[in-house]
């Protein structure tokens, strides 16, 4: 799975020899960083412990609160 918007990137696979293909072929075309594990993509923060992992969009309204003085 290959989720893109814009300029931002991340992707998933069952497989890690696909995914190690998948990222050296991307940085081979484009110019890329690899920040490894997901924490925060579009508004979203992505949380994990052993157990589960969650999804939030608990900054991005922080982030609002601050912007309009409501923090």
């Amino acid at each position: 799975m290959i989720c893109l918007y814009v300029d931002d990137l991340t992707y998933a696979e069952t497989s890690k020899d696909m995914i190690a293909e998948f990222k050296n072929a991307a940085m081979k075309e484009f110019e890329m960083s690899d920040i490894r594990l997901i924490k925060y993509f579009l508004g979203i923060q992505v949380k994990r412990s052993l157990e589960e992992i969650s999804i939030s969009q608990e900054k991005y309204v922080a982030d609002l609160f601050k912007i309009f003085n409501m923090s």
